[in-house]
């Protein structure tokens, strides 16, 4: 798994400065926010590399990538989290022809014979095979996950060092926010 771990750990003269005047209960929570702050935005930020990488839209990589846990005044800590759920074949931009479905996914275009797009009773919209010669059963395909395109990111430090960057704005900020808050 591609795991981004985001710690609350202070160097700066103003972090220490705002950080004297807050008492201990208040000093965690404001940086328990700005951890967690920091972690939502490193994770649009880890869907906004997935989705390019993949010919996906930012929203269908989004829920794949999970932060867990969040930070608390006690821990101090979150993790983001690319999980390998797989996302379903329609999202990358499928399209019929008469030999199958082609799908572009993971920066190619991929012919899948014999299948078809269709849309459930529910209202469901996806990519599907017939398992046999019958009209049903019918099966789903899916495509890969987003754990090796988040992997590399982590691995090139692209995700980590927007992470850093991320990190001091948003503690700066959630300290001065409960510095004058009543």
């Amino acid at each position: 798994m591609a795991d981004i771990t985001i710690k609350a750990e202070w160097y700066t003269a103003e972090v220490k400065a705002l950080m004297r005047a807050l008492q201990p209960p208040r000093l965690n929570q404001s940086l328990s926010a700005g951890v967690n702050d920091t972690a939502k935005q490193v994770r649009r930020f880890s869907a906004r590399i997935v989705a390019k990488a993949g010919g996906l839209k930012r929203a269908d990589a989004e829920p794949s990538i999970l932060i867990s846990p969040y930070s608390r005044p006690s821990t101090l800590t979150a993790t983001v989290r690319g999980s390998g759920r797989p996302i379903a074949l329609i999202k990358f931009a499928a399209r019929q022809t008469k030999a199958g479905v082609t799908a572009n996914a993971w920066g190619h275009r991929k012919l899948y014979k014999g299948t078809f797009i269709a849309t459930m009773k529910s209202g469901h919209r996806g990519v599907f095979v017939r398992e046999t010669k019958k009209r049903v059963p019918i099966k789903e395909l899916w495509g890969a996950g987003v754990t090796q395109v988040m992997s590399q990111a982590v691995t090139m430090g692209h995700i980590q060092a927007e992470a850093e960057d991320k990190l001091m704005i948003n503690v700066v900020r959630q300290l001065k926010r409960y510095a004058f808050k009543r």
